[in-house]
């Protein structure tokens, strides 16, 4: 059980979770998280934001600080919960994954070094019981992401003071994760050799597909806008999938699948953000079972 924490100069780090309507799985989160590390207490801040169920009344249960945020914005909830926040460094996870106490461990001890200013763990993707084409699709996925220089994606990632300093308030955009890998450049952050999280990928391809689109959707602002071009990581670039066909001949058939949901998303991405209809922000509930 974790202990509540308020301003105390005994708290050592801070754990943001936005949280929209996860009562069904933020349990398992907290009960992971560790209430202490190296005699200083970790305080963990749920930033509920638009919730319809119990969410808040779970968290509190747990010990956390609870913020509740009247809009459904996982933005609006995470810069709520950083002007609550007391305690670097600051680590960020999303309510629907899963780590251990080694994880945020290493990432405090990692980001004691100066010449690191952001870090995150690598992932643990859940595909029992997925459909062949999300099993085939993932195994082309996992090899991508990890031929990217300090990938930020597992649902967690965590910030220096130094490195929070680098931006003010998150941006009103959709891939935060994305934005905050790009605000630093490959030497400044690290994919820490930890445990790694648990990731529930989604269960149907229908369900994949519409996150797919969501993280077209997402790139597009920071490639769209000439403020987020700038930013060091945007010079990096992706792995063509080609390559990694070639390093690995027997994907050829989940590189199909990979490439047509990836195509398919880019269109209706595209569809959307052309549209006057507001974004559909693509929640996979089906990763959200209990």
């Amino acid at each position: 059980m974790i202990e509540p924490a308020t301003v105390n100069p005994r708290v050592i780090a801070t754990v943001i979770i936005p949280a929209h309507n996860e009562a069904a799985v933020i349990g398992r989160l907290l009960e992971s998280l560790p209430k202490s590390v190296g005699g200083g207490r970790v305080h963990v801040i749920v930033s509920c934001n638009g919730c319809t169920d119990d969410t808040a009344d779970v968290a509190r249960g747990y010990g956390a600080t609870v913020i509740e945020v009247k809009a459904a914005s996982k933005i609006a909830a995470l810069n709520a919960a950083d002007s609550e926040a007391v305690a670097f460094p600051r680590i960020y996870v999303d309510a629907d994954v899963v780590l251990t106490d080694k994880t945020i461990i290493d990432l405090i001890n990692a980001l004691s070094s100066p010449d690191l200013l952001c870090a995150a763990p690598p992932a643990r993707l859940v595909l029992d019981a997925r459909p062949w084409t999300v099993r085939a699709y993932f195994s082309v996925w996992t090899r991508v992401m990890r031929a990217r220089n300090g990938h930020v994606g597992s649902g967690v990632y965590a910030l220096s003071e130094a490195g929070r300093k680098r931006f003010g308030r998150f941006p009103d955009v959709i891939a935060d994760d994305t934005f905050v890998r790009n605000v630093f450049a490959g030497t400044e952050r690290r994919v820490v050799q930890t445990e790694p999280t648990i990731v529930e990928t989604p269960r149907t391809l229908r369900a994949l597909f519409r996150r797919r689109v969501r993280v077209c959707i997402g790139n597009s602002q920071l490639f769209s806008d000439a403020a987020f071009r700038e930013l060091p990581g945007n010079s990096e670039r992706a792995i063509p999938l080609w390559r990694v066909v070639l390093t690995h001949p027997t994907l050829i058939p989940a590189s199909t699948v990979y490439a047509t949901v990836n195509a398919l998303a880019y269109l209706a991405a595209s569809r959307q953000l052309r549209s006057a209809r507001p974004v559909d922000w693509g929640r996979d509930d089906t990763s959200r079972q209990p």
